[in-house]
C-alpha cells in the first residue's frame, strides 16, 4: 500500500513538472517582439523609447540602424515591423502601401572642424544658403574664396553620404531642390552614417559635411562634441550674423529656435515610423505610446516634440489607419 502511495505521488510530481514546463513554454511562445530598423537620425531616440517601453511591458524590442532606405526596404520585405525614416515618403513608397506616422522633429546642420582656416569669419558672418550650395555642388573649392582671402592650404574637402540617407535627402532639398545623387557626385568622399561623417570632419580641418544635430551637440552637457562645430546660417544673406541668427552655441538654445521655426525647414524635418500597411496589435500600441507618454523623452535626448495639434492628428491617423 505504501509503495502504491509513493508511486502515485511520484506520478503526480511528474505531471506537475510537465504542466509547469508546458506553461513556461507557452508563456515564452506568446511573448511578442518588435523589430525596428532604419534612419540613424532617429536611432538614438528609438533605443531610449524601446528601453523605457520594455520596462513596463512584457515585450522584446530590437532596434538597428542602417539608414532611412534600409528602414523602408526592411519593412517592405517584412524584415522589420517598423521602419525609421527621416525624410518625406516618396510617391512610389506610398503606392507600395507604406503607412507613416510622424513622431518627432530634428534637424540637419552643416558641420566643420573648429580648426577650419576661416573659422573666425564663419562664426562672425555665417554662411548663406547660397554659399553652402556652392560648396556642396563644387562651385567653390577654397575656403578663402568665401571671404575674399588669398590663403594657402585652404582647399575645401566635402563629405557626403554613401548610404540611402534621410539627412542627405533633406540637406539636398535645403540647398535648392537637389538630390542625394547630386551631393554624392560632387563630394570628395562619401561615408555611411552620421558617426563616420562626424569622425571624418573631426579628422580634417578643411572638411565640411552635414549631420543630424545629435552628432554635433552633447546631450548631457549641451556643448559641442569634440572638434565638431555647426555652421551658422546667414539666412538673410547680409554678410553678418544678426542677433536673431546667433543661436548655435548651446543645444537647448538651438532646440528652442528650431521649435520656434527660426531654423529653416528643410533642413528641420519630421521623423517618421513606417509600416507595410497600417500598424496593428502590439506594434500599434507601441507607436501609440510613443505619441503619448513617449513624447516626454524627446527634449532631454536632443529632439523636438510634435505640437499638440500635430500629435493629435498623428494619433487620429494611427487609430483610423488612414490619412
Amino acid at each position: 500500500m505504501k509503495k502504491r502511495i509513493v508511486y502515485i505521488f511520484l506520478i503526480l510530481c511528474l505531471l506537475i513538472s510537465i504542466l509547469a514546463s508546458c506553461s513556461r513554454t507557452a508563456d515564452k511562445a506568446v511573448r511578442h517582439a518588435i523589430r525596428i530598423s532604419g534612419a540613424w537620425a532617429l536611432y538614438p531616440m528609438m533605443v531610449v523609447w524601446a528601453d523605457e517601453y520594455m520596462k513596463i511591458h512584457d515585450i522584446d524590442i530590437e532596434v538597428t540602424g542602417g539608414g532611412a532606405g534600409k528602414g523602408i526596404s526592411d519593412v517592405f520585405s517584412n524584415q522589420s515591423d517598423i521602419g525609421m525614416v527621416s525624410r518625406p515618403l516618396k510617391q512610389e513608397e506610398l503606392e507600395q502601401g507604406a503607412f507613416y506616422i510622424a513622431v518627432a522633429k530634428d534637424t540637419v546642420l552643416a558641420i566643420i572642424n573648429e580648426n577650419n582656416p576661416v573659422y573666425e569669419d564663419i562664426m562672425e558672418k555665417g554662411l548663406s544658403p547660397e554659399d553652402l550650395r556652392k560648396i556642396f555642388l563644387g562651385e567653390v573649392s577654397r575656403w578663402g574664396e568665401l571671404f575674399n582671402k588669398n590663403m594657402e592650404d585652404d582647399e575645401i574637402i566635402v563629405y557626403g553620404r554613401a548610404d540611402s540617407s534621410g539627412a542627405a535627402s533633406v540637406w539636398a532639398s535645403f540647398l535648392g531642390g537637389y538630390t542625394e545623387a547630386d551631393l554624392q557626385n560632387n563630394s570628395d568622399s562619401n561615408v555611411s552614417g552620421d558617426q563616420p561623417m562626424a569622425n571624418s570632419v573631426q579628422g580634417d580641418p578643411n572638411a565640411i559635411g552635414f549631420s543630424n544635430m545629435n552628432y554635433v551637440y552633447n546631450t548631457e552637457t549641451g556643448g559641442y562634441i569634440e572638434t565638431i562645430r555647426p555652421v551658422p546660417i546667414d539666412l538673410n544673406d547680409n554678410d553678418i550674423l544678426d542677433d536673431d541668427e546667433r543661436f548655435y552655441d548651446d543645444r537647448s538654445v538651438f532646440l528652442k529656435n528650431v521649435s520656434e521655426g527660426k531654423y529653416p525647414s528643410p533642413p528641420t524635418r519630421e521623423e517618421y515610423l513606417v509600416g507595410n500597411g497600417p500598424f496593428e496589435g502590439y506594434v500599434k500600441e507601441f507607436v501609440k505610446w510613443i505619441l503619448e507618454d513617449g513624447q516626454g523623452f524627446l527634449e532631454p535626448n536632443g529632439y523636438v516634440g510634435l505640437v499638440e495639434n500635430e500629435r493629435e492628428k498623428e494619433l487620429e491617423y494611427l487609430i483610423n489607419e488612414s490619412r
